[in-house]
């Protein structure tokens, strides 16, 4: 005797009286929604953009996604946590001395240079800051605003929100002994 055949599909137990409920339910759902091509377009979009950056030149692929956002993060941070100082001063014969290296022309004094110091930085450390150091400040001196002067213990955002009407430009100049 002949073995059965292997039959791949199960034989149907449906009547003859027509569809089943499900597939009569199913046949009104459509099969492609009214807004799908927005996700379809986003995914695609998507792809695209990966596809982009992983086959681009990595000295641009590494500045958009680290240099940039570095920047900013940068000039955020600093913006919430440090104030900014103009600072100017009134006499030649005190302005810092001119750098010694190649790059002086970036580095040379000039009048109202921004200063960025935290919260509770005093008017010695912005002396110091202007001229690179304690002990390269000259003697006499002072710092103000508006005819004010401010004392070299004074907290500096304290003294500018008092003293300078929280207009930040700080005048340094000589005291005549």
């Amino acid at each position: 005797s002949r073995p059965e055949p292997i039959l791949h599909f199960r034989p149907t137990t449906r009547r003859a009286t027509g569809p089943r409920p499900a597939t009569m339910a199913s046949a009104g759902i459509p099969k492609r929604w009214a807004w799908t091509f927005l996700l379809e377009g986003a995914k695609f979009r998507a792809g695209r953009l990966y596809e982009t950056f992983w086959n681009s030149q990595s000295s641009l692929k590494y500045t958009v996604v680290f240099l940039y956002p570095g920047a900013l993060f940068w000039v955020r941070w600093r913006a919430e946590t440090k104030y900014k100082y103009s600072v100017f001063i009134a006499d030649k014969e005190i302005e810092p001395p001119e750098p010694t290296h190649r790059l002086k022309s970036l580095f040379t004094w000039k009048n109202g240079s921004p200063f960025y110091f935290p919260a509770m930085a005093s008017v010695k450390d912005l002396k110091a800051s202007v001229y690179g150091g304690e002990k390269n400040v000259p003697k006499g001196v002072r710092a103000g605003c508006y005819g004010r002067m401010m004392e070299d213990s004074d907290n500096l955002a304290l003294a500018v929100r008092t003293f300078c009407k929280r207009d930040p430009k700080i005048v340094l100049w000589e005291e005549a002994a």
